[in-house]
């Protein structure tokens, strides 16, 4: 193998906990998998994108939420939040923040199970 003064001098510096630059290259190739890497960084696409498309969703959902908590602590200070506010705002709020979430979870779990598929060490 040819290797230039640089990549010599790396090739040493990164075999320094090895005893020597062999036994380096055998670990480093014994724990390479490409297809596994490949699979990691499509995995790794797929949350990016899945967090995308729900980061829009979640601001929104978020937004709305910190209102209706604030309206609730308002009218809690002065003595009037009554069930109806509850059941009419707060709740649906409520129902509408825990099934996004289960969606997000649910994607998540998807990619995390092909993950786990092509690369079973994990």
């Amino acid at each position: 193998m040819r290797l230039t003064p640089e990549e010599h001098e790396l090739f040493l510096n990164k075999a320094s906990s090895y005893g020597n630059i062999s036994a380096m290259i055998r670990d480093a190739v014994r724990q390479f998998n490409d297809i596994g890497t490949v699979r990691r960084m499509e995995a790794l696409n797929e949350m990016t994108d899945l967090f995308r498309k729900y980061q829009q969703d979640l601001s929104w959902l978020g937004g709305n939420f910190n209102q209706s908590m604030k309206r609730a602590n308002e009218l809690a200070i002065g003595h009037e939040l009554r069930q109806e506010y509850y059941d009419q705002v707060i709740l649906p709020q409520v129902r509408q923040v825990l099934s996004f979430l289960e969606d997000v979870k649910s994607e998540q779990h998807l990619i995390a199970q092909k993950l786990i598929k092509h690369n079973p060490q994990i």
